[in-house]
Parts: structure tokens; sequence; C-alpha cells
């Protein structure tokens, strides 16, 4: 048995016609979660990003890997706002969050979710797919030399002029790797080892992906659990952008403009509901509704 610190965290793919509308949205995607595991104590052991949604197997506490989900839609919504200029593109899209308690479930959790590029129609086989991490597995010395070459330091790069291109404020590693089409690899932020030492061999991992899941995990995926953020984290949140967004240190000096500021930050930002934000901002739910 592994110890429940394992999630299966998943946007839905009927809530949006599409989340990543080309190639530069899906290198930017990666990228994301590299930010995200910087800004967040979390482990990410796979992932996988459709045309209209994403799911990642995380190891951390549930509260931890509800930030990283939140923080990676943040960060999606900010990139499609600015490069596609679409506000609250993401704002209705829910979350599912699924505990994994064994070791053979977390095998066909993993296998799940690099099924999903051949269930999407995707002619090729997941370990082929350039946007999930199934192609970095189980591979030989010859085979990864290969799929890194494109890869150098970001280290012998600007710095400053990286940053810019990747749009981050974050600071990234000097010994992380980048490509030519400004894509970090994906090695560098996920550990593909825990992948490797579950299956032990190719040759499991591949009995996993050939098993047809998808009715016995899409029916646990149904009942999961949704990434609200707790009150008490929500009131940490608003705290903080108080004083980050209006400079004043208590949220009761708020006007109702400011406040209204607010509500739309934490509803399409943080997922937040319209009775949490009243809860937070002390401003009636009707009022809310007529303006966020």
């Amino acid at each position: 048995m592994v110890a429940t610190t394992y999630y299966h965290v998943c946007t839905k793919g009927e809530d949006l016609p599409w989340m990543f509308r080309d190639e530069f949205d899906f290198i930017a995607g990666i990228n994301r979660i590299g930010f995200c595991v910087l800004s967040v104590n979390v482990t990410v052991v796979d992932f996988i990003l459709m045309d209209t949604h994403v799911h990642f197997i995380l190891n951390g506490s549930l509260p931890i890997c509800k930030e990283f989900i939140n923080k990676y839609k943040q960060m999606t919504g900010k990139w499609v706002s600015h490069r596609h200029n679409i506000a609250n593109h993401l704002s209705k899209v829910a979350t599912t969050i699924v505990p994994v308690g064994s070791e053979e479930a977390l095998m066909e959790e993993i296998a799940y979710v690099d099924r999903n590029s051949i269930m999407a129609g995707y002619r090729c086989m997941p370990t082929e797919y350039r946007w999930g991490m199934s192609r970095y597995f189980f591979k030989d010395t010859l085979s990864m030399n290969a799929l890194l070459a494109g890869f150098e330091k970001i280290g012998e790069r600007s710095l400053k002029i990286l940053k810019k291109q990747l749009s981050t404020r974050v600071d990234i590693p000097r010994d992380w790797e980048i490509d030519k089409s400004g894509m970090i690899n994906p090695r560098c932020f996920v550990d593909y080892r825990i992948v490797e030492s579950i299956y032990r061999s190719p040759n499991r991992y591949l009995y996993f992906l050939a098993k047809k899941l998808e009715g016995k995990i899409d029916m646990k995926l149904s009942q999961g659990v949704s990434s609200f953020i707790p009150d008490k984290e929500m009131r940490s949140i608003t705290d903080s952008l108080t004083r980050e967004m209006f400079g004043l240190e208590k949220k009761g000096l708020l006007n109702m403009s400011q406040r209204i500021q607010m509500a739309k930050k934490l509803r399409y930002e943080y997922g937040a509901t319209h009775k949490q934000i009243s809860r937070m901002l002390n401003v009636d739910v009707n009022i809310l509704k007529g303006f966020v």
C-alpha cells in the first residue's frame, strides 16, 4: 500500500471549448507546471495537457494539491487573457481531486492519465504524445539523449531576457533546461523516477497502458471532491491581496469599489463562490451577483 498522499487532480473537459489553442499555449502550459512547483511545495509525478483539460498525479497534502491546481488555473487564465484577449475564460472550470490509496490504484491512475491522448483520438502512442510526461518514462540512454538533444541549461541564457520570454517573475533554477521553442524540460520539475520505481519495468507500464480503465476511473472522478479553498485559507489570501492590491493592512478599510475589484479576483482567479466572497468581504450576495 502507498500512503494516501497521492492525488489525481484534473479539470473537466466539457467545461471549455479549449484550454490550449495552439503549440505556444501548450508550451506555456508545460512551463507553468514548473512555475507552480517552484511556488507550491508539491511533487508532480505525472501530467498530461489536453486541448480542453488537464490531468496531474500529485504527491502532497490535500490543501497543497488544491493550492497547486488553483494556482495553475489562475496562471492559465492570465495567459489566455493576455495572449487571446479573453477575460475569465477559466472562471467556470471545475476541478476534481481524488485520493489514491494503493500502489495498484496509483499505477491505474497514472496509466489512465497517459491514455488520454489515445482516448482523444490522437494518432500516436502516449509515449510519443508531446504534451504529456509519458514520453520521458523508461528511456534508454540513447533514446533519452535524442529526446533531450535540443535542450540547454537555462544558466547559459540571459536570465532577465529569459524570464521576459517566459512571462514569469519566478526565479528559475539555473540548472533547469530549455529548448529553442522555449519549453522547459519537464524532467526538471516532474519526478519521473517515482513512476519508474512504481512500475519497476517498461513491460509492466505498457501492461497498464493497455488496460481499458476509463469506465472505472471516470466513476471515481465523478465522486471526487471540489478544489474549493476553505475559508481559513481564503481569509489569508484575502488579507494578502488587500496589501498587494491596495496597500491596506485590513480588509475592513476597503471601500465598495475596492471590494468589488477584490471580489472579481477571488471569483475568477481563486474559484470562490458568491457566498464565500460575501463572508470574506462582508458584501451582500445579491450585490455581488450584480457585479461578479
